[in-house]
This record gives C-alpha cells, structure tokens and sequence, in this order.
C-alpha cells in the first residue's frame, strides 16, 4: 500500500467545545510525551486537504513489504513493514530498507514481542519504542516523520500511544 500522509503534531490543549461542522475523518490518533509536555499527532490518510491544519506535514508513505513498485518506494519519505519481526530481524530490516532507499527519511518495522524499531535515515541506532501501539498501526511511521520535520528527534519522544476511549 501507499499513500500521501497528512500529520499535525499539537501541544495538548484542553478540549475545546463540539466543532458546529465534523472535522475530517482521521485515520489515527496518538499521544506522545516529550520534555514533560503532551503532544497530539493526528493522521489524515489519502489525498491533499487545504482544510487540515497549517504547518501539518505531508509526505509518501509505502508498505516495504507488499509494495514492489521500486519508482514508489524510492521516493517515498517514509517507508514501513506490513509484517511484525523478532527484533534482530527487524533491525536488519531497518538497516537494509534504508540503505536501498537512500531518499526515505524513517522506516519503521513492528516487534513480534511488542513495540516498533524505528531508524530516522540518518545512520544513527535504531529506537525501540511504542510498546502500546499495535503492530497494525503503521501511521505511526508518519506521526514520527512530523515529529522529525518539525525538529525534534524520535528518541526525545519518552511515550507515544493510542489514548483509549477516542
């Protein structure tokens, strides 16, 4: 599968009263803890909406696994596996998707204990992290690619989850 991504990384706010119109559709929402603070990703899959959020980051998401269009894949920013590994196997993925995909700024592979291994292409060490997160939630690939544009790094990142209830 592939697919353009839409993320907003906010500080978490308290609620603010019902929208007189429904929001968009979104296809993922998760709370991440950094620095003491609460920040909210929300993912929009599919095409381009003017109506998102400004400053919301946008980028070419592809499964590494299923996706064999090598055009596809070589210019997606964000890559990621379909299928949960044991971990070695999982950094050995990470470390072979971006190094045949130079152009991919994350990769991120499910963890068959639990957990992702996330490698952000820059030939720093893979981060395990996002325990609570499924392995069939690969929009989180995309919540750590805004989190990296907009400058911060995914090992700052203490917690990210799925909040329950929502």
């Amino acid at each position: 599968m592939r697919r353009l991504v839409t993320v907003s990384v906010t500080a978490r706010r308290p609620a603010p009263p019902p929208a007189p119109c429904p929001d968009p559709p979104r296809a993922l929402l998760l709370r991440g803890i950094s620095a003491g603070r609460v920040h909210e990703f929300t993912v929009w899959a599919g095409g381009a909406d003017s109506t998102r959020a400004t400053g919301a980051d946008e980028h070419l998401a592809a499964d590494a696994d299923t996706c064999r269009e090598h055009r596809w894949l070589s210019c997606s920013d964000v890559l990621y596996a379909s299928r949960a590994r044991p971990s070695p196997a999982a950094l050995r993925w990470l470390t072979d998707v971006t190094a045949a995909y130079p152009g991919c700024r994350l990769a991120a592979a499910p963890l068959a204990e639990g957990g992702w291994a996330i490698l952000d292409g820059t030939g720093r060490s893979p981060v395990l992290l996002a325990p609570r997160v499924p392995p069939d939630q690969p929009l989180l690939a995309s919540c750590l690619h805004a989190w990296l544009v907009t400058g911060h790094e995914v090992r700052d990142l203490r917690d990210i989850h799925m909040p329950r209830g929502e």
